[in-house]
């Protein structure tokens, strides 16, 4: 086994979380490196057991809010002082001024910084909190990736020349189209094969516009037999659940909670909806596109997500509008989009391999150092 080690930061591995979904795929994806995960929020059993069944180790630090990150900081650096690490993969913009210069101090030379949000926090206090304390990471990170060139603007400015564009990649095998599949999950779900279902993976937070997702349901129901399927957890989902009961759709919702087959879920739907007022990549549409489904995005959803000709870019004034677009595509027949993914880049592959280039150049760079 390789004695060469990554070690990527992230808040929360969880399956509802984007960013948790692209480390396990790199874990998975990339046995040349060891990979362990720093986390100091909500950890999943199953997640974890996955990381060390390929080798690595999943670490569980204080919560960087506490105390002005102090605990955070002596907790990482005593990690990296008992363990000697070729990569710290950052993933959050917002601490990364305390994780990465502990890794400088500690003579890290592969230190990364990847920006997956185009927006980086749900409220405007929130996101001129992050602009502050991201100010000095351009100094301190030796390598940045961004899944968008929306996101490197947000991260970096008009100056984003030296950042890496990628965008997260999709295991096509486990989320191509399977009628066999569909048919299964729609029996467990009890859904007719005469029932239109719409679909939704992500969290309920006020980004992912779940209110205008909805509204857009409603207009839907007047036009067709139809379900909402909402796959995700979050701080807005009594809310949610709330505005569904007073709007007498209670039979014709189904929240499903965090889930680890959502590449099943996705065989079951016949339309996926994104409303997003903000999105730094939009991985779940481009698995939705794997799975063959028709796809509604707003217009804050970067282009670089479409891999088929089958997702329509809309602005959020108008729900009709959403509907009439999700029921027309609906309707059409549907194939699997596995190799327009692999087409437009955004196969496990090719994420895999670029960002394995980039940690064997800045491990390169450590052993000359050393």
């Amino acid at each position: 086994m390789s004695s060469r080690r990554v070690l990527h930061v992230i808040d929360h591995l969880v399956p509802a979380s984007g960013v948790a979904s692209v480390v396990m795929l790199l874990v998975k994806g990339i046995r040349d490196f060891i990979q362990d995960v720093a986390i100091y929020g909500e950890c999943d059993s199953l997640m974890k057991q996955e990381v060390i069944e390929c080798g690595g180790r999943v670490y569980k630090l204080p919560d960087v809010t506490q105390q002005f990150g102090t605990p955070f900081a002596k907790s990482f650096s005593a990690l990296l002082e008992d363990a000697s690490y070729d990569v710290i993969h950052g993933h959050l913009l917002n601490s990364a001024f305390i994780y990465l210069r502990i890794a400088k101090r500690l003579n890290v030379l592969g230190r990364i910084i990847h920006i997956h949000s185009a927006l980086g926090a749900d409220t405007l206090i929130k996101r001129i909190r992050n602009k502050v304390l991201s100010k000095g990471v351009n100094r301190l990170a030796s390598c940045k990736i961004a899944v968008s060139a929306e996101a490197a603007r947000y991260a970096f400015g008009k100056d984003y020349a030296d950042v890496h564009i990628m965008g997260n990649g999709v295991d096509t095998s486990r989320f191509k189209y399977n009628l066999e599949v569909r048919q299964q999950v729609r029996k467990e779900l009890e859904i007719a094969e005469d029932v239109l279902c719409v679909g939704n993976v992500a969290r309920f937070v006020k980004l992912k516009n779940h209110i205008v997702l909805l509204d857009v349901f409603k207009e839907m129901r007047l036009r067709t037999n139809s379900i909402l399927v909402l796959v995700g957890e979050g701080v807005l989902e009594k809310k949610i659940k709330a505005l569904v009961q007073a709007a007498g759709l209670s039979d014709y919702v189904r929240f499903l909670g965090t889930r680890h087959d959502v590449d099943r879920l996705y065989q079951a739907f016949d339309i996926f909806l994104l409303p997003s007022l903000s999105e730094g990549f939009g991985l779940a549409a481009a698995e939705a596109q794997c799975a063959g489904l028709g796809c509604v995005v707003s217009e804050h959803v970067p282009v670089t997500v479409k891999c088929s000709d089958r997702v329509r870019f809309l602005p959020l004034d108008d729900s009709k509008v959403w509907a009439d677009t999700a029921i027309s595509l609906a309707q059409q027949i549907r194939h699997d989009g596995s190799a327009n993914v692999q087409m437009a880049g955004l196969g496990t592959e090719t994420t895999c391999n670029e960002i394995l280039c980039l940690y064997q150049s800045l491990s390169e760079a450590n052993n000359v150092r050393h």
